[in-house]
């Protein structure tokens, strides 16, 4: 009957204090940020198909409609890149010629 009564209390104590542990865990932002400031919103280069008043825009890496507080998004990996001639290397070349053995360079 004691350990019946002690298991009894371990429980109750276990159950009763779970709460308390995850009472206040919610994450409520960065303390180190400063709330005046607002995040930057670029005007994103696409067919508007936003409602009236609005435009595409990108917001931390996603495309919504949107008011743009700051320039046109850039691209630079998509930015045209001059077109440069390539020369003709003449290299020389290894080969394994039929009915030899090894390899030539030549």
């Amino acid at each position: 009957m004691r350990a019946f009564t002690f298991l009894a209390a371990a429980a109750a104590l276990s159950i009763s204090a779970s709460h308390a542990l995850a009472w206040d865990d919610a994450y409520k932002g960065d303390g180190t940020a400063d709330a005046s400031r607002q995040p930057l919103i670029q005007a994103y280069p696409a067919a508007n198909y936003c409602p009236a008043g609005k435009q595409p825009v990108i917001v931390g890496g996603v495309i919504c409609c949107g008011v743009p507080t700051a320039g046109t998004y850039y691209n630079p990996v998509s930015a045209p890149r001059p077109v440069v001639a390539m020369q003709k290397s003449y290299l020389p070349r290894a080969y394994a010629p039929e009915g030899e053995k090894g390899v030539v360079i030549n």
